[in-house]
Parts: C-alpha cells; structure tokens; sequence
C-alpha cells in the first residue's frame, strides 16, 4: 500500500494556477522507463485494435485500458500525481474512466472544442461555476513540442467563464459533426493555447475547461493516456465493476481507486474500510474529517 508521506503535493503556485486558469502541467513525472513500459502498452492495444480491423491511419481511443497491462494499473496510484488528485479533489476518490489515444498525421483537427462531462445535459452549475466533478490527467509518450502535432488545445480560465462568445465561428468550431470543416480549431479563438509538451511530462485540467485538439501536420503518432478520477458516489464511467480476479490481488488502497465498496455501496458516506486514503491522507477518520467540512460549511474556524 502507497506510504503518502512520498506523495508530490500541490505547491500554492500550482493551487493559484490551477484555481485561476483551471490547468496544470507537471514536466517530467514519468521516468525514461516508465515512458518507455507505457509506450510499449500502447502499441500492443494499438495493434491489437488493427488486427481487429481499425485502419492504422484512424484514431485510436480505448477506454477501459487498466486490465489490459499491469503498466496502466500501475499509473492508477502513481505518487508524482495522486497527492495532487487529492490536494485538488480531497481523499474520497476513485478512478472513474481509464483512456489510450494514438493520433496519427491528420490535416484536420482532431476535435471539437467541448468540456467533459454528461451529455446531453452538462454538470449543473452554481452561481455560474461548474464544480469539479471530473479531474482528468493526460500522461504524454511522445514529444508534443512544436505547434500542430496533435497538441492538446486549451482556453485558460475558461472553467470560470464560458468559450468566448465573440469568436463568430462559434457554432462550427463547437459542433460534434462540423468541426473539421475549419483547418486550424484553434484559430481566431481568443486565448486558445496549444500546450507544448515533451514525453514523460502530464496535465491536469478541470472538467469545466473548454478544450480541443489541434491537427497533427507531423510525422509523429501522438500516444498519450488520460485517466479521469472522481468522487466515490459518481457511477463508474468505463466499466461496470472492475473484475474479481482484478480485485483480488488490489490493496485498500487500490480497491478504493478501481471503486470497491462493500460497505455503503452509494459510495455517499464511505466507511473507513471503504476510503482507507481518508485516513492515510488526513490522519483522521471519516467522521473527524466529516465535522472538520461542517464545520467549514457554516463558517466555522476549527472544530
């Protein structure tokens, strides 16, 4: 089981960004070999997916993926990025969805512009604020440093406001069945940036932060993988349940992350057994820190 004292924690540097522009980026939190182990798990569901007859010219998005090697399990609990997870989300986390991305050379945009979430209705929203709901990381494998290479495009602060309603191409630029219609997806939004990225970096971003994909006009195939985490009480987004054989040989800790919960199966008010990074991150238990957020709510310092 993870020792959380090992865990990378969010600097208030990062906290400010993060608040204010609804990203990070984290350069080099994978080792050489660890890029070199995840990229060879890539090709393998690659190719496995072109034996099955996908053109190997198409885009490549398989959910589900931390059954298919032990290098993808192994990320779910990685210590350069789950003390950040919970800094951000607090400890009653699991992991909600599990992705492999292989973009090869396009001309044309490889998405449109969108925020994560439920569709076709969106998380509701608060006073004009989107909660986070959904933190998603994306762990780069190849190189994405040169403008339009499959880059991952984003509208900083976007998470607190909305895509810029004075882009006149809006409609087109936002439309699941007219955004190839345009070359450059990021052209002529206001504030849109592609994130230069080398491998072995990742990048976190909130659910609420309106993003795309830029066109890969390079000769690089971009493999990337994005894990999605979540609350415990959200419904598991790739998978129903993940396999007995799976749970057997997971600790507490990666039982709570791969969403095992015998105890309150709503995953509303977890148990100690059931959201043991409770304690192991707040050195307390769920009914202390339970007070602790009351107590917060109504405005009160301490308990």
């Amino acid at each position: 089981m993870i020792d959380v004292k090992t865990l990378t924690r969010l600097t208030p540097e990062q906290r400010e960004h993060w608040d204010t522009q609804g990203y990070l980026v984290l350069p080099g939190v994978l080792s050489p070999d660890e890029v070199t182990r995840l990229s060879e798990a890539v090709d393998r569901v690659d190719e496995a997916s072109q034996r099955a007859g996908r053109s190997a010219d198409e885009w490549l998005s398989t959910l589900n993926v931390i059954e298919e090697d032990e290098a993808f399990l192994d990320l779910i609990d990685h210590p350069n990025h789950l003390g950040i997870v919970m800094d951000l989300m607090g400890a009653t986390i699991q992991l909600l969805a599990s992705q492999v991305m292989v973009r090869p050379p396009t001309p044309h945009p490889g998405s449109r512009w969108h925020y994560d979430g439920p569709k076709p209705y969106p998380f509701p929203s608060a006073g004009g604020l989107t909660p986070l709901l959904h933190l998603k990381i994306g762990w780069f494998l190849t190189d994405v440093d040169a403008p339009d290479m499959g880059n991952f495009l984003l509208i900083p602060g976007s998470h607190r406001g909305n895509f810029p309603r004075e882009d006149a191409n809006a409609e087109v630029l936002a439309s699941p069945s007219r955004f190839q219609e345009v070359d450059e997806i990021d052209a002529g939004v206001p504030g849109a940036k592609q994130l230069l990225l080398r491998a072995g970096d990742a990048m976190l971003f909130h659910n609420a932060l309106w993003h795309s994909v830029s066109r890969n006009t390079s000769n690089v195939r971009r493999k990337n993988l994005f894990y999605v985490y979540s609350p415990i009480w959200m419904r598991l987004g790739d998978r129903v349940a993940s396999s007995p054989e799976l749970i057997a040989r997971a600790d507490p800790v990666r039982r709570q992350l791969l969403g095992v919960l015998d105890h309150d199966p709503a995953g509303v008010h977890p148990t100690d057994a059931d959201a043991p990074l409770i304690r192991l991150w707040e050195g307390k238990g769920y009914d202390d820190v339970w007070v602790d957020e009351v107590m917060k709510y109504i405005g009160v310092d301490g308990t």
